[in-house]
Formats: C-alpha cells, structure tokens, sequence
C-alpha cells in the first residue's frame, strides 16, 4: 500500500530509514508507544516481525543477527519497563561492539518529566535517553517530526562506523503519528573517515617484529569484527609467529593451526599463558587487554617483552591496562595489510626463533589441554562438549554459548576457525541468559548453518521461556544443557576463598527434557556417562529442534585458573573442594 504523501506520519519516517539502510527484519516486544511504527511496517513493507517471549530474548537475538550479519540490527520495546528491560542487552551490545538500533517508544513530548522536580508524568515514563547513555555510542530523543529522518539516519551511520555498538532513538507517540510536512529537506548521507595510516609506526612495528625472537600474537575480537583473520594468519605463518586469543578472537586462527596456543588469560591454557608471559614482543590486534586475558597483574603480563598494540579505539591506547611500547590507531585490517606488504621484503627469520618454537611446543606437550579421568559415572561435561564437536565436524557450525563455567569449557574443548566455526557468547557484559536467543538470532541470520547452543542450568532458566521461539518459528537449533545443579563459576569463587558456596551450590532444577516437550521440543536426557555419547551423537544428527539435558558431575571445577595476584606463569590445578 502505498501511503499518500500528504497523509505520511513520523512513522513512515522511521519505516523508510529502516529501508533505506537495508533492514529485513525487526526484533520486537510489542507495547502500546511503538503500535504506529508496527502498524506501518506490517501493512506497507515486507521486513519481518520476530517477536522473542520477552524483551532481553528480543535484544539477544538482534545482537547475534547483528553479528552474524555484520549490518545494524533493529532492536524494539515499548516505553517504561519495555526500555529498562533493553538496558541489558544493549549494554553487552556496548562492550561486545556489536551495531544495534534499539527504537524505543515513549510517552507523549506534553507527558514528559523533563526538568520537573517529580518522578514521572506520564503512564510508563521514564528517562531513556539518560539511562541508556552510558552504555550507548549515541542516545536521541526526537520532540520534532521533522528531525526523524536526519536522526534516523546519523543512528544508523554511529552504530556501523568506527567502533561499532547501540545507537538508541526514544521515539515519543506523538511524534510517531504526527504529520510529516510535504516537503522534507533531503537526508545527508554522512561519510566515514577512517583513521589515517600511521606508516612510520607501522615500518617501526615491522622492525619489532623481524628483529623478535620471542615473538606472539594476541588476536582479539576486533580482528574478527574487521575480516582481518585472513591477514592476521598470513603475518603469523610466514614469520612463525604463535597466536593465543581473548574469548572473542577464538577463531581468528583456527584452533588446530599449529601455531594456535587457543585461549589466554584466566581460564586460557597453561601453553598460552606462558608464551605470552615469556614473549619478548606481543602484538595486540584488536583486543581491550582486558583483565580476564592480562590477569590482575596487567603491569606483569609479559615483564621481559615489548607490547605494541593496533586498535581503532583511540581512548583504549591512550589509557591502555598494559604499558605499551607501540600504540597504533588504525583498523586493524588495513594496518595488517600494510605490515604484511612491509615485512614481504623481509626474511622470516625462522632460524631465529627455533629455539621459541620449540619452547612452545614443548610447554603444549607438558601441559595439554585434556578431561581428567572419568570418576564413577557422572559425566565429565567437557566430553559432552569435546563430543559435540566431534559430531559436527565438517560442518558450518555457529556455537552459542550461554555465561557460566561452560562458556570457558566452549573455546577449551570445541574448535573453532571463522567463518566455518564461530563462537557467540556475552564476552565484556557477562550476562547469563544471552544463549538461547542468540542462537535463535544466529539461526535466522545463518539459516543454513548448524547452530549448536552450550548452555548451564543457570544461565538456561534466565531465558528458557525462548524455546517457545523456537518451536513456534521451527528452528533447527541444537541445545546442549550441561547440568551441574549449581551457579558453579562463582560457587568455585566462593569455595576457593571462602571454602564455602552460599546461594549457589547444590541447586534444585527440574526436568529440562519435560520442559522441552511441553514446548514441543523434542529432548533426550543424559542421565550419567553411561551411553552418554551415543546419545548426544545422535541427537545432533536429528532433524529440527533438540534439547539434550545431560546431567554433569557437580565437583568438576574450571582448572587450571589464574587466581588474582598471581601472574600469567603461575595458574593453579587446586580443587576447590
């Protein structure tokens, strides 16, 4: 249907900039201040409505869609509760970088508080714009219809350039159904301006490098989020150079390279920690250097060595947790490519730094990354995880993980290699209950791929209301719930410094299988080891929606880990029981 111009809203406003920047579907949790947007978008477009069972389910999967996209995803709550329910998503949106539109309605511009000493005026009022600012790039409120367009635009241009993440636009009703003027300035399209190439410091940076013995690379998210991954492994295998990962970087080599010392940090691999504390040069790409890579002791990561860190975040250089030698400003993908041509004139070295690679592979057959032994029969829950992987070897496989000791058990004992084999999960936010949405957005961004959900029975139970999404929108979604009845990350916490586990030790849950069912989800229940991989096996070679609730042995703790005060050389194996 197409609507007369004379009789165009603020609505159509918003809709157009919808389409104007290529948006296919919207993920919503309808309210009576967002109805007019719906309304237009319903009857005069075909971007589709995906509506998740509660706000956080529909912020979740707009993150991962995002993600996998790679373009803005379109997030939408009503005012009030809808709003402050967003807050979470959006917020791990704003650490994880990811671009997320969150259009969120709002009382009428004659209801608002503004500076009024009261709390509210309006029915579900509340001040968006001030609550969401600290976790957003940018955060509007629009009181002129005629500045929708302009504002719709610069929303989309903020969350896709620089450093990516939320933009939020709080829409008030009236100027949602207000008339748009007949003639309308045309929208500025506004250009990116990438950082200019630092050459000087990136000549100074291929020197480091030639010159390094003891040479690593720290990859981290932003290698993945800027398709630098093909560049960044064609640094480390001409010059030798091994490659340890944060928890978004899992992937940006693949983690059966021979190069690859999988994740570091405080749950990374013993190999890992100790090339990167015994390193000479550490190049940074991408990577915040954040406390869980660094450990507590950011100023001891790699005492003997060099760290010369490239990343598009000005701010992050300048108040870097580690002090750098080299700081350069600059994406990292056409810094990579610029290094790669530089170092092309140079030798590789490799005699150089034999004796490192040999310090390497050795520390990798000293300390492997292995299940200790099975003891009775409850399931160890990395062989479910190490299982899993095996089963869908060769396959496209996205991997959803939701936030608990199982999503540092995922970079451990799956493999990864992006794109073929990524890895969702809540990295800078944390937030339990970011799985099974994500795999539903993941799902419907990569419908052909093999999406497998890893989730504990925590961070389960925070959203399991989603798998009314999926039973009714039909996904093929594999979720692999590794059950230990209890919060068991922070329970290992308590246990360790205060031999204690208060609140989160020894928790009832129920059947997660029946739950399943009810839904319409077929699931198979994995009681103890005992035929455990068979079942899992063929679990995840069924047809459509499968939930498998594997009970897991309650006393396995994430080990070895690096404890606070400790340096990267220094993790221990001590039970926590």
């Amino acid at each position: 249907m197409k609507k007369n111009k004379q009789n165009r809203l603020g609505a159509h406003a918003i809709v157009e900039a919808l389409r104007r920047n290529g948006v296919k579907k919207v993920f919503i949790y309808p309210g009576g201040t967002i109805a007019p947007i719906l309304d237009v978008i319903e009857k005069e477009t075909n971007i589709e409505i995906v509506c998740p069972r509660n706000e956080q389910g529909a912020g979740y999967a707009a993150l991962a869609y995002a993600r996998m996209t790679g373009r803005p995803a379109v997030f939408m709550v009503t005012s009030g509760p809808g709003a402050t329910n967003a807050v979470t998503p959006i917020a791990d949106a704003y650490f994880d970088n990811v671009p997320v539109i969150l259009l969120t309605g709002q009382v009428g511009t004659h209801e608002l508080r503004g500076a009024i000493p009261v709390k509210q005026r309006g029915f579900q009022e509340c001040d968006t714009t001030d609550i969401m600012r600290p976790v957003t790039k940018a955060s509007f409120l629009v009181t002129d219809v005629r500045e929708l367009p302009a504002v719709m635009e610069r929303a989309f241009f903020i969350s896709r350039t620089g450093r990516q993440g939320p933009v939020v636009v709080d829409l008030p009703m009236n100027v949602q159904r207000a008339p748009l003027p007949a003639r309308m300035q045309s929208v500025p399209r506004e250009r990116y301006r990438r950082p200019p190439l630092p050459r000087k410091k990136i000549t100074a940076l291929a020197r480091l490098i030639a010159r390094a013995e003891r040479p690593i690379i720290l990859a981290g998210g932003g290698v993945i989020a800027a398709g630098a991954t093909r560049e960044m492994r064609a640094l480390a295998r001409r010059f030798a150079i091994p490659v340890v990962m944060s928890l978004p970087g899992m992937g940006a080599i693949p983690s059966d390279d021979p190069l690859s010392l999988g994740l570091c940090g405080y749950v990374g691999s013993r190999y890992a920690n100790l090339a990167l504390h015994r390193a000479d040069l550490v190049v940074a790409l991408g990577t915040t250097l954040h406390v869980r890579q660094t450990g507590s002791l950011a100023k001891e990561m790699t005492p003997g060595g060099k760290v010369a860190r490239i990343d598009l975040d000005q701010g992050e250089l300048a108040h870097s947790r580690v002090p750098l030698y080299l700081s350069i400003h600059a994406e990292v993908k056409e810094a990579l490519a610029a290094l790669n041509t530089m170092l092309s004139r140079r030798s590789p070295a490799r005699g150089l730094r034999a004796p490192w690679l040999a310090a390497v592979r050795e520390w990798k057959r000293a300390y492997p990354v292995v299940v200790e032994p099975q003891r009775g029969v409850a399931l160890k829950p990395q062989l479910a995880i190490e299982w899993a992987d095996q089963a869908l070897k060769g396959k496209k496989v996205i991997v959803a993980a939701g936030v608990g000791q199982h999503q540092m058990w995922v970079p451990r004992h799956f493999t990864f290699d992006y794109p073929r084999r990524q890895q969702l999960t809540s990295s800078g936010h944390g937030t339990m209950g970011f799985d099974i949405p994500a795999a539903i957005g993941a799902k419907i961004a990569s419908p052909r791929s093999t999406v497998l959900c890893i989730v504990g029975d925590g961070s389960l139970q925070m959203n399991i209301q989603e798998l009314a999404t999926i039973a009714e929108r039909k996904l093929d979604i594999k979720i692999l719930v590794l059950d230990n009845h209890s919060l068991n990350i922070v329970a290992q916490f308590q246990r360790q410094n205060w031999k204690s586990d208060p609140g989160t030790g020894g928790k009832y849950n129920p059947d997660f299988a029946r739950i399943a069912r009810a839904y319409g989800i077929p699931a198979v229940t994995v009681p103890t080891v005992r035929g455990a991989r068979q079942k899992i096996v063929k679990a995840l070679k069924r047809k459509g929606p499968v939930l498998i609730h594997c009970t897991v042995d309650p006393q396995e703790d994430l080990l070895p880990m690096l404890l606070g005060g400790h340096k990267l050389d220094d993790m221990t194996s001590e039970s926590s029981f």
